[in-house]
């Protein structure tokens, strides 16, 4: 007989059969969580670069009032494209409106959707 527990054979047979049932349904439960597929589970997304992702400006330069290194510091106008800038501020007086600098050689549509958030023209 058991010495620890005071069982009688009738109930360890009884436990015996509560544990391997508990068992047999862990072991189904575990196969069919695995069993069944979701759709939802293989919908993978890649994302390749930024996509239609825009960046709010750290900073924003005034065209009509800015030197040529602090042009400098917008993303894709390098110290060319400054002088540039500033050569044709002073040929026509003052930038009446942002999307004038793209009179500027070498600043295209492209270019200008880029810098645009970057760059204002004060009224006064």
């Amino acid at each position: 007989m058991n010495r620890f527990f005071d069982f009688s054979p009738l109930q360890i047979k009884l436990l015996l059969f509560l544990i391997g049932l508990l068992l047999v349904g862990s072991v189904l439960e575990f196969v069919r969580s695995y069993a069944t597929v979701e759709k939802e589970e293989f919908k993978f997304s890649v994302q390749l670069g930024d996509g239609d992702i825009t960046y709010a400006p750290v900073f924003i330069v005034d065209l009509n009032i800015s030197p040529a290194d602090s042009l400098e510091l917008i993303p894709g106008i390098g110290p060319v494209l400054a002088s540039r800038i500033v050569a044709y501020r002073d040929s026509i007086g003052r930038y009446e409106k942002p999307e004038e600098v793209m009179a500027v050689q070498g600043i295209g549509y492209t270019t200008y959707e880029k810098i645009k958030s970057y760059i204002k023209v004060r009224t006064w």
